[in-house]
């Protein structure tokens, strides 16, 4: 399998910034599902964010998600010490009016842990999904909307806080996306999430193995500078960039140096544990090198 293939097609503009690139692509295997599939992989010479060329339609896109993805398997005692984190940063950030939303909200078991710190408020989650569907949790606390995303919109009461945890890097056109939901958010209301950075240390290092890609399921992988122009781009203000800890990445990185094509990785037992202690004692070294591989962005709608 080649590294380096000529992008299809002519000049296309940047997800980020809208700068044309015709440069050559990398192609990038399923290093943790196993999926035949990879993903070609263009570098904006303008910003550094790296985008799939030719970009996946939404169908195909659907069908690089197993029914095993772990955003759709939330349980074990990590990933409630992760909502933990997660909930006391929303309260932090969350106006006193206005829903909030979980975009991308996977199963819905974050929203219901939020609802015993973040109650008081209309808490709603979305998820893409082929069938349409309603869900109440939490007692009704919650309300998770499957389906299409205008079906949410036509939904979706004022915000004062949307979350986008891992999600920005999956769709297929982000500033359209980003766009209509800052139009959702009441006045001072906050957009946040947390993305891979493509000019990151992490990627130096890990080359196609790093765990940013996540091929071919990331559509767009930001650079730090990218994603504040996309936030400005999508009528957002402050839009603000900053080192996120998330040794899970890192672990992902390290489990993906002894493949030569695709392969799959367990997050799970005593060789998982082990790689996020490896890389629990690099994430310092992430953070400090000024290009941490995962960031938390922010960004208000003045």
């Amino acid at each position: 399998m080649s590294s380096h293939l000529p992008a299809e097609g002519s000049a296309v503009g940047c997800p980020a910034c809208d700068a044309p690139s015709r440069a050559e692509g990398t192609e990038v295997p399923d290093h943790e599902y196993g999926l035949a599939r990879s993903g070609l992989y263009v570098e904006c010479p303008a910003c550094g964010t790296l985008f799939q060329q030719p970009m996946p339609g939404e169908s195909e896109l659907a069908g690089f998600y197993p029914a095993d993805y772990h955003s759709m398997t939330h349980s074990g005692r990590l990933q409630r010490l992760r909502d933990g984190v997660r909930v006391r940063r929303l309260a932090k950030l969350a106006p006193p009016s206005g829903a909030l939303l979980d975009f991308g909200c996977g199963d819905g078991s974050f929203l219901v842990a939020a609802a015993r710190s973040l109650g008081g408020r209309p808490l709603w989650g979305f998820e893409i999904a082929e069938r349409s569907e309603t869900e109440s949790l939490a007692g009704g606390a919650v309300t998770v909307v499957r389906g299409d995303f205008t079906q949410l919109l036509e939904r979706l009461p004022p915000c004062g806080l949307i979350t986008m945890n891992h999600v920005i890097e999956h769709l297929r056109d982000p500033l359209r996306t980003v766009s209509q939901l800052a139009e959702r958010l009441v006045r001072g209301g906050v957009l946040e999430g947390q993305t891979p950075a493509a000019d990151s240390l992490e990627h130096a290092v890990f080359g196609k193995r790093w765990s940013g890609f996540h091929a071919p399921r990331h559509t767009v992988v930001f650079s730090r500078s990218g994603l504040g122009r996309l936030l400005e781009r999508s009528g957002l203000g402050s839009p603000q960039v900053r080192g996120a800890f998330n040794p899970a990445g890192i672990a992902v990185s390290l489990a993906s140096l002894p493949q030569r094509g695709s392969g799959r990785i367990r997050r799970s037992g005593l060789k998982w544990l082990c790689l996020l202690g490896a890389a629990g004692l690099l994430a310092p070294i992430d953070l400090l090198s000024g290009r941490p591989g995962i960031v938390d962005f922010t960004a208000v709608r003045s």
